[in-house]
């Protein structure tokens, strides 16, 4: 068996592997042109499997994903062919949760009004603040993300509600889980709404000026999986006129976003650039993830976070 790891990565990791691996074939890509010279006779690649690696690809019967979201992995050609593909769900959960909490405490605690103040060198300017225990936490998608945000909601004293359209058993975390025909009554009844949902085509715009329309005008949104799961254009209307108190956004649908895009000039939004993804721990436990599945490969037991590829996650 050959592994590749697509691409650059640190020497450290690359052993960590090759120990998993045994006696079989570790190499690593550390270039376009090196992924698509290695990969005709490779069995399993992980980290990246861009289209132009793929195509060259004869013999692949397995790639571990390093991104848990998978909207910029799956291309037809991958999702049509016999290989099986795993992610890494649930290895940023918990430092995407603790950004989830950084952007609304930023956004109730006035702290992004508080570092203009300061380049302004400024005293009495001092926006409202509000305090969140008590309120009610409403939560799209009880995944490995939505997970992590609820067991941190409840540390914040949140009565904690969550939607999902395939799981239906409510952790003890969260006091009541709703499939997605009561999404309505989350976004009625929440005073903090944070996305922990995959994009896929039944996620895309997910919050339209309709869904929008539902949210509390003291309620804050909170983003940081997927921008194309919010309408964009009608999330500018709303916050622009004030209609929800603000919004804390990490991705968005064109990214890097656009100098010109009006969320740049609100004063109720704290833009982030797709970062709640990063942490020091990120490499290891994304290496501990693949070498955990290698583990099980080698001893044909199943592997972790297979995805469905026909459904996107």
């Amino acid at each position: 068996m050959k592994i590749l790891i697509c691409f650059r990565m640190g020497e450290v990791y690359c052993e960590q592997i090759r120990n998993a691996a045994q006696d079989h074939q570790v190499v690593v890509a550390t270039t376009m042109d090196d992924a698509i010279r290695e990969i005709p006779d490779t069995d399993v690649i992980f980290d990246l499997c861009p289209p132009k690696v793929f195509a060259h690809a004869k013999q692949l019967k397995w790639f571990q994903s390093s991104s848990a979201g998978q909207d910029n992995v799956l291309f037809p050609e991958l999702i049509e062919s016999d290989v099986i593909v795993t992610n890494a769900a649930g290895v940023y959960a918990s430092h995407a949760a603790e950004h989830d909490f950084a952007l609304l405490l930023g956004l109730t605690r006035g702290i992004h009004q508080f570092v203009e103040n300061r380049r302004t060198r400024s005293w009495q300017n001092r926006p409202p603040i509000v305090e969140i225990g008590g309120w009610t936490l409403g939560i799209i998608g009880m995944g490995g993300f939505g997970m992590e945000m609820a067991k941190r909601g409840k540390g914040f004293g949140l009565r904690v509600i969550a939607v999902d359209a395939y799981r239906s058993d409510p952790p003890e975390c969260v006091d009541a889980l709703w499939n997605m025909d009561r999404f309505d009554d989350l976004l009625c009844e929440s005073d903090i709404v944070m996305i922990a949902c995959p994009l896929t085509s039944e996620t895309h715009h997910l919050l339209d000026s309709r869904k929008l329309e539902l949210m509390k005008p003291t309620a804050f949104l909170i983003n940081v999986a997927r921008g194309k799961i919010i309408d964009e254009t009608a999330l500018i209307e709303t916050l622009k006129e004030r209609k929800i108190a603000g919004a804390g956004l990490d991705v968005f649908e064109i990214e890097p976003l656009p100098s010109d895009n009006p969320l740049w000039e609100l004063d109720n939004v704290i833009l982030t650039p797709h970062v709640a993804g990063r942490s020091q721990h990120r490499p290891g436990r994304t290496v501990d993830l693949f070498c955990d599945n290698i583990r099980r490969y080698l001893s044909c037991q199943p592997l972790r976070n297979v995805v469905n590829k026909r459904k996107g996650f």
